[in-house]
């Protein structure tokens, strides 16, 4: 006894499928907003995360300065902190080589 498949069965998947078409629209849909909303938040990231950068430096600078007695205002305090700057600066140019591979 021979079953013909042909005319019972049913094509489910493949390009004519209305549950795979929605999926990828769905899938392409949350794909862009996600893509979008990084596009519009990111400057403000951006904005936050220097701001907190620079903030800890600012509180690095005074207790590192303040450790050898350069209170903040004070003279000793400017050039302590423009000396912490030129080694980050050093310490990033050496890190950028490293990461170039020329040391």
């Amino acid at each position: 006894m021979k079953a013909n498949t042909s005319e019972s069965s049913q094509v489910t998947d493949g390009p004519h499928n209305p549950w795979s078409r929605a999926s990828a629209i769905v899938l392409a849909l949350a794909v862009g907003s996600f893509g979008l909303y990084a596009i519009v938040s990111a400057p403000s990231a951006l904005q936050t995360a220097e701001r907190v950068k620079a903030e800890q430096i600012r509180m690095e600078d005074r207790e590192y300065c303040e450790k050898f007695r350069m209170p903040p205002g004070s003279e000793a305090f400017a050039t302590c902190a423009a000396d912490l700057a030129e080694l980050r600066r050093r310490h990033r140019d050496r890190v950028v080589a490293e990461a170039a591979g020329m040391l």
